[in-house]
């Protein structure tokens, strides 16, 4: 099995977990993946108010995710 074959394997069962935690409903599913999504980039964006750059040692957070 390939990196890329194992890592979509994770993908797919973290999404079946999620689905199943909403009894199959995924509009439900998917409103809450977004709501936590808009919960985490709040808290980022507070974050990175607060952090100096000292104790980062100069690492400023991204608000996009990569690909």
């Amino acid at each position: 099995m390939s990196a890329v074959q194992r890592i979509e394997k994770v993908d797919i069962d973290k999404a079946l977990k999620v689905l199943d935690a909403f009894g199959g409903n995924a509009l439900a599913a998917l409103r809450s993946v977004i709501a936590d999504a808009e919960f985490l980039y709040d808290q980022l964006e507070t974050a990175s108010f607060y952090l100096s750059g000292g104790i980062a040692r100069g690492w400023k957070p991204s608000f996009e995710r990569d690909g």
